[in-house]
This record gives structure tokens, sequence and C-alpha cells, in this order.
């Protein structure tokens, strides 16, 4: 952005204690400044001295967290992981480490969400949104989170309502765009192996058409079950999308998307 500085690195020393399983920011070089409203923003500070002196991450010191909070981070532990292992950017260990916490969101999200004091799916849920932080800051993140950057500065909105409630359009459109190119797809290959992992088929058995069909449906069933509420509830309206779409990156994004589809996902959740 015109007139931005890098950061200098100077910081007060602290511990990073997680109250939430969602943005892993305790394993993150990232902080973030905003300001919502009329010509609000949302921008991204980075530097390797952000990165906490310490983390503690206790599943127990979530235990109180709300159902809806408890529901809206975990969806943004996922789509982290789910974007940082679909990324151009990806890599064979921050590809081991997202499917490991995507199996975990899988095994713990609904579990945690019906019962708070559950404590192997609290257990779960940490360390899903912990490996979440490592994978972003090493492969980077797609356009659900691009949507999350620019929507963050003109309405308050919760960034896992934002990410949760775009997944299942953004994945969907993702992923009809990568068939059309009809050719080998290391991104749609990857999409169909979550598939079968959300399917419990990681043996590698199943159609890989028939994994990806499942994968769009279980996000959809989860942004259902979950109760993650549509962007129109914060005051979001058909009329904002031409500048959101605008003020939207999708540098790591596995496929291209021109703003007729960028717009439809948009839409869909309004």
């Amino acid at each position: 952005m015109p007139g931005a500085r890098a950061h200098d690195g100077v910081k007060t020393p602290f511990i990073a204690v997680p109250t939430t399983a969602g943005t892993g920011s305790e394993a993150t070089q990232n902080a973030v400044l905003s300001q919502v409203g009329e010509g609000g923003f949302k921008r991204s500070l980075r530097h390797d001295n952000l990165v906490p002196d310490e983390t503690i991450v206790d599943p127990e010191l979530a235990v109180s967290c709300p159902p809806g909070v408890t529901a809206a981070c975990g969806m943004d532990a996922f789509v982290q992981l789910l974007e940082s292992y679909v990324s151009p950017k990806s890599g064979l260990l921050t590809d081991a480490l997202a499917m490991s916490g995507m199996a975990e969101v899988r095994d713990s999200l609904m579990p945690v969400f019906a019962d708070g004091g559950n404590m192997r799916a609290r257990a779960g849920m940490a360390y899903a949104a912990l490996l979440s932080g490592i994978t972003l800051a090493h492969a980077g993140l797609g356009v659900v989170h691009g949507f999350a950057s620019a929507l963050g500065g003109f309405f308050d909105i919760p960034h896992g309502v934002i990410c949760g409630t775009l997944i299942g359009a953004a994945t969907r459109i993702n992923i009809e765009e990568l068939r059309k190119q009809r050719s080998h797809s290391p991104a749609l290959e990857k999409y169909a192996w979550v598939g079968a992992l959300m399917a419990r088929h990681e043996d590698g058995s199943g159609n890989a058409d028939a994994h990806l069909d499942y994968l769009v449906q279980k996000l959809e069933n989860w942004i259902a079950s979950l109760e993650i509420p549509r962007l129109g509830k914060f005051g979001v309206t058909p009329g904002d999308v031409d500048r959101i779409i605008g003020q939207t990156g999708i540098k790591n994004n596995p496929v291209a998307l021109d703003t007729h589809r960028m717009r439809e996902i948009f839409v869909s959740r309004i």
C-alpha cells in the first residue's frame, strides 16, 4: 500500500496463550491492524521478531468458549489448513502438517461444538489451529482469506465467520475451475485427497471425482450444522460486492478466478 513501511522488529517480549482454537497466530510472525467502517482497512504486519517468545497451548483454556465462537474459530483453522495445502507455495512439510490438522478438525469440530467440555475434542482443535498457523506462515492462503482481509476493514464481522461462511462456495468454484483446465492439476488431486480424508478413505480407495464432490458437500453440511451466519446478517449487501472484490487478493489461490467467479462466491453467502 502507498506509504507503507517495513516493521522494524522492535517489540515487547511476550508469551502467547491462545484461548480459542482458530487463527494459529501463536505460531506466526503476523500481527494485524484494522479500522472498521467506511474507508476502513485491515493490514498485516510481519517480522520474524513478532513470533512469540514462548507459547503455551492449553486446550483447557478454551472450555468456556461459547459454541458460536468455537464453530467460527474452528472453521477458520480448517480454512487455513485447506488453503495452505492447495497453495502453489505448499511443500512436503506443510502438506503433512495440513493433512494431520484437517484430520483432527474432522474428528473434533462437531464434537466440541456439541459439548464444549469434551477435552479430547478441545485438544484436537488446539492442535489443528497450531498447525494451521505453521502452514499458513510457510505456504500462504487463498481467496477466502483474500475476502476476509477486504471485508474485515468495512464490516464488523468475526474473521472466522467470514472464512467459515465462504469456504463451501470457494472450494466448489475452485474445483470447477480446475476441472475446466482438462490437464493434470496437483491442486485438484489435493482437493480429492482432502475429500478422501473427510470420507475416511485415507488408503486412497474410492473415486477421485466422488471425493471432490464429497468434500464440497461436507463443507456445506458443516456450515449448516455449525450455524455459520451469512454475511447479510452483518449488513453486507449485493451493492458491496464490487468494492470488496476490488480489494481481494488471491495470489496463493490454486487457480485464477475472474471477477464473475469471485462475485459468485461472495453473493452466494449474502
